[in-house]
């Protein structure tokens, strides 16, 4: 008897295990779904004049540079940041619906265990 409660909560402690990469892929679909199709520069965005100016680029803005800290790692234009965020909204997207793809598959396995234990 002692040994099938042991199997019973390591079962459910798997099944708890499998709702996290369930909730995370959720949580990460839902804020590529949702996300804002303002293009942002991650960097410095220099306007039509060729000034640096704050906020969000608008078409036509001569670049934005791409920063890691200090370091430049290049520059974009409109569209291609514009684009760029499009990417990463659609990588965003497909790895959440693989996480909860991941963490349905693994509930529904632990679950069926649950219910249907060999005696």
């Amino acid at each position: 008897m002692r040994r099938g409660k042991d199997v019973r909560k390591l079962r459910g402690a798997l099944a708890a295990l499998f709702l996290l990469p369930l909730i995370w892929g959720a949580v990460l679909a839902g804020s590529a779904m949702a996300g804002s199709s303002v293009v942002r520069c991650p960097g410095e965005n220099v306007g039509e004049d060729g000034e640096e100016r704050p906020g969000p680029m608008r078409p036509g803005d001569a670049h934005c540079s791409v920063l890691r800290g200090n370091v430049s790692l290049g520059q974009r234009t409109y569209e291609e940041q514009r684009a760029a965020q499009h990417e990463d909204r659609l990588d965003d997207l497909a790895t959440g619906i693989c996480l909860m793809a991941y963490g349905v598959a693994g509930s529904a396995i632990v679950g069926y265990g649950l219910r249907h234990r060999p005696e």
